[in-house]
């Protein structure tokens, strides 16, 4: 029988072990959990249609300054003009300039809705460019019931998508979930988003980004 306080080298070693293996099986698992928001973010793609491909959409991955070119695909020639001001506006905001480019060499796409891409009550959808499968379109229901201003300012909303913005639950926010009417800005939580991916064109974020009203008449 061994004596009280026997130092036992076999069982200290055996129990040393199992507490590494232990160890090693929960960092796995741990690992595992880790990467599963990754994965989940990597195979999200974004919706697609029967659209003539936008060859140059990298253009709006980038940092520095971008030349967008913009082929308009729509019918409703007050939509068009509607949203090229729109894109006068954010080359305003965001260190960016806009041409017309009515070939696959461009980077963004105005184009007609198909009814797989929009659910009513949705009139617009853009794609995202951190999503797969990203083409640079814009989809719009040409035929929605609109007026002047409120093509405009959801122009101004779908081209925010594309460049990086989310849903602002600020109701003055041109970001807001669905707010057509009334004053509209991009705020502080806007702009912060925004100089994450792009080059701004002011140097503080802490002031409201009026959008213009003489663009919001009937």
């Amino acid at each position: 029988m061994p004596a009280v306080g026997h130092f036992d080298l076999a069982m200290c070693f055996k129990w040393l072990l199992n507490l590494v293996c232990l160890s090693v099986l929960l960092a796995v698992i741990a690992f595992g959990f880790a990467r599963q928001p990754v994965l989940a973010k990597h195979v999200a793609a974004n919706w697609t249609g029967n659209f003539s491909p936008c060859e140059r959409h990298s253009e709006l991955l980038k940092r520095d300054t971008m030349s967008l070119g913009v082929r308009i695909s729509t019918s409703n020639l007050e939509l068009a003009k509607q949203f090229e001001s729109a894109l006068s506006f954010w080359a305003t905001v965001v260190d960016m300039a806009w041409y017309e480019d009515e070939t696959t060499s461009c980077a963004v796409q105005l184009v007609e809705a198909t009814p797989s891409i929009l659910k009513s009550p949705i009139v617009a959808r853009a794609q995202l460019a951190e999503l797969a499968n990203f083409q640079g379109w814009i989809a719009f229901d040409s035929h929605a019931p609109l007026t002047k201003g409120e093509m405009y300012v959801i122009a101004v909303h779908e081209i925010g998508h594309m460049l990086g913005l989310r849903h602002n639950p600020n109701t003055n926010s041109v970001m807001y979930y669905f707010n057509v009417m009334g004053p509209q800005v991009l705020d502080r939580s806007d702009l912060w988003q925004l100089s994450f991916r792009h080059k701004l064109r002011f140097a503080s974020i802490d002031a409201p980004v009026v959008v213009p009203e003489n663009q919001l008449g009937d």
